[in-house]
């Protein structure tokens, strides 16, 4: 679904697409890969969806359009994919390490892993929210995460009806992107919890 939200035309040439070789490269998400992505995100809440320029990229990033091109090619498609791909992989958390935690009960660890991402890249919640309802790739693609994300949950958590998943979804959705709330907290939250729930 990733690589669907990556073929939009993104006004600026490529297909939209990352090629492998770039996907592995930005497997190791450097302070580059987050001012580009986050600039992007701001942009496209701000001014719309692909309605700003990758100079405008640019300037609002600190990062030089060549380096952008080298890291993520010339679509602004492409880097929005990436967004989806973080979504997918940090916050939903749906990469094999981060399924190794909660399959092992360490869920305040993958919480504050989720919450060290949001952190990184602070307009991704908005992003997430303004595209959900959307009837576009990038909403059918979050649409997507969030149903995966359920099921999860409901193999984690089977004696839960379908409402307390969704429960246990709001409650994870909301504790990584909760501004001020520390570790100690999200402790707190996690053992209360695992009393409701017990686990």
């Amino acid at each position: 679904m990733v690589d669907e939200v990556g073929s939009q035309s993104g006004g600026e040439g490529g297909s939209g697409r990352l090629s492998r070789q770039k996907r592995e490269r930005m497997k190791d998400r450097d302070s580059t890969f987050w001012k580009v992505l986050n600039a992007a995100l701001e942009l496209d809440f701000r001014k719309g969806h692909l309605k700003w320029t990758m100079s405008e990229l640019s300037r609002k990033s600190g990062i030089t359009r060549s380096l952008i091109y080298y890291h993520f090619g010339r679509s602004k498609a492409a880097i929005l994919s990436e967004a989806i791909a973080v979504i997918g992989e940090e916050i939903i958390a749906t990469s094999p390490s981060r399924m190794v935690l909660w399959r092992e009960g360490k869920w305040a660890e993958t919480v504050r892993l989720s919450r060290e991402v949001a952190a990184q890249a602070p307009h991704l919640c908005n992003f997430y929210l303004l595209h959900r309802d959307r009837p576009t790739d990038i909403g059918a693609a979050i649409r997507d995460l969030e149903a995966s994300y359920l099921r999860k949950l409901a193999r984690l958590f089977p004696a839960l009806p379908p409402a307390g998943i969704k429960a246990l979804f709001a409650f994870f959705f909301g504790i990584c992107f909760a501004p001020h709330v520390d570790d100690e907290t999200v402790n707190v939250a996690i053992q209360g919890l695992r009393r409701l729930t017990r686990r």
